[in-house]
């Protein structure tokens, strides 16, 4: 039977013909919004790898000669994201980079000269930055942006300071689309063709956010503990601590050690305790080391040195404690007026 015998042939053909132009015209679909994080999270990941293979080419590098590696670490970087790049997307079988592919990524094979267009992005990417780095090193060497306004020179550098600042331009433009529509990361993928498709599309890839939230979690928590940290008087925490604990438990405020109250008047119970921890001798020489320099008498009647105790009374603000009776220290009167 023809075709013409066929009353449905003609029908189909008639609707095919007024269907087309209107999918031609439909929008491309937007991409869900855990493949955009996928696509962001597979450059941070190509970056990461070049900076840890950067590291120890680096100290390699700067073991032959001084100076080698500040000298030539564009081509340095140049170098190995060319090797990374020829190792992965270079490669027939994978077309993703190291950080696609653990995205479950690659580069769709859609369209005419595949492989000519993923040598092309190799070549935009990775050679283009490099490239213009020198031609703008070259010139600001130079001097040609300080060359006269009409002069050649000057005008060759306006023009590139043009185009980058378009380039710029253009990149976000195209950063505010990706974000819209997710189809295309960068300026050179829109430009070449080149998208960016599930490597499995069995495979369900969700976006986990719980350890981004401990990140996000611990990093408050340091920043308000480094915050907080000068504000808080340690000695002054402990005394309080201690006092509360010891008051809970029906006892004296502070412990006093028995040889420390046994000391004789005129000799300073700081001295005598830091002496103790210095040398296990201190007590043999008590009497002579420790005497109270410009010595002050607590409100609970015992002597100090001027210094020792008001560093004392400094760091334990509003809570210093006396180290012969226990009791609380809120005031101090030099030694000589309190003689009668």
């Amino acid at each position: 039977m023809s075709a013409n015998e066929r009353p449905w042939a003609g029908a189909w053909t008639a609707t095919l013909a007024r269907v087309e132009p209107r999918l031609a015209k439909t929008p491309a679909p937007v991409v869900p919004r855990n493949a955009r994080v996928s696509k962001l999270d597979s450059e941070l990941l190509d970056s990461e790898l070049a900076d840890i293979i950067r590291e120890p080419v680096s100290k390699s590098l700067s073991l032959l000669r001084p100076g080698l590696v500040e000298k030539y670490r564009l081509e340095m970087d140049t170098a190995i994201r060319a090797l990374l790049f020829w190792l992965s997307v270079g490669s027939p079988s994978r077309r993703a980079t190291y950080g696609q592919g653990l995205q479950n990524l690659r580069y769709a094979d859609i369209g005419r000269g595949f492989s000519r267009r993923i040598h092309l992005l190799g070549m935009l990417t990775i050679g283009g930055p490099y490239v213009w780095a020198k031609v703008l090193g070259h010139m600001s060497l130079n001097g040609w942006a300080d060359a006269p306004p009409s002069s050649l020179r000057n005008r060759v550098w306006r023009l590139l300071q043009r185009i980058e600042r378009a380039a710029k331009i253009a990149a976000v433009v195209n950063f505010a689309a990706f974000l819209s529509m997710g189809q295309y990361r960068t300026l050179v993928e829109r430009i070449l063709g080149l998208r960016l498709v599930n490597a499995r599309p069995q495979l369900v890839h969700s976006v986990s956010f719980e350890f981004l939230n401990r990140q996000l979690v611990w990093h408050a928590f340091t920043e308000f503990v480094m915050f907080a940290m000068p504000l808080i008087n340690p000695s002054k925490a402990r005394a309080w601590v201690v006092r509360n604990v010891r008051g809970l438990l029906r006892l004296p405020s502070a412990s006093v050690d028995p040889e420390v109250k046994a000391l004789p008047e005129d000799v300073c119970a700081s001295c005598f305790v830091q002496a103790k921890k210095m040398a296990a001798e201190a007590v043999e020489y008590a009497d002579e080391a420790n005497t109270a320099v410009n010595p002050y008498e607590t409100n609970c009647g015992h002597r100090y040195c001027y210094v020792c105790i008001s560093t004392k009374m400094l760091a334990e603000a509003g809570e210093c404690l006396c180290l012969r009776c226990g009791a609380k220290v809120d005031r101090i009167f030099q030694a000589l007026d309190r003689q009668p």
